[in-house]
């Protein structure tokens, strides 16, 4: 009985290890091949999730969406940036990783305040700002 018990918990943690392994160090989508799912303008995606954020979710949240705004801040970040649109304030913030950045150094440089721009990103949910991440310059 205990050598059927040993084999039960090394199968046991040989599955939670895996489990451990698929879920945590997947590696993420490609935003850059990937289509968006929907296409909508920075203040719309702001307004939906400030005006019913359950349903927002449900329709955003995971999926790759473009947004198209003007820009009202841009950040940099050790190697990444983070870019405000439609408000200050309020708005969608847009981060494009490291990786993404050095794909796109001269679309980057090229960006200033006031200018529009199509980014497209996961949407991560809303707090305070709708947050996009793994962000890139949409063409």
């Amino acid at each position: 009985m205990s050598k059927l018990i040993k084999i039960a918990l090394i199968i046991g943690a040989l599955a939670a290890v895996s489990v451990y392994l698929y879920v945590f160090h997947k590696p993420h989508k490609n935003t850059l091949n990937l289509k968006p799912e929907y296409i909508v303008s920075a203040e719309q995606l702001f307004n939906d999730f400030d005006l019913n954020e359950e349903e927002a979710n449900a329709k955003y949240l995971g999926k790759i969406v473009q947004v198209e705004g003007k820009i009202v801040k841009i950040k940099k970040i050790s190697q990444s940036y983070e870019i405000s649109l439609f408000d200050e304030i309020f708005g969608v913030t847009c981060l494009i990783d490291s990786v993404y950045a050095v794909q796109q150094t001269k679309e980057i440089e090229q960006l200033n305040n006031g200018n529009s721009v199509k980014i497209k990103g996961q949407c991560n949910g809303y707090l305070g700002d709708v947050k996009l991440d793994r962000c890139i310059i949409a063409k």
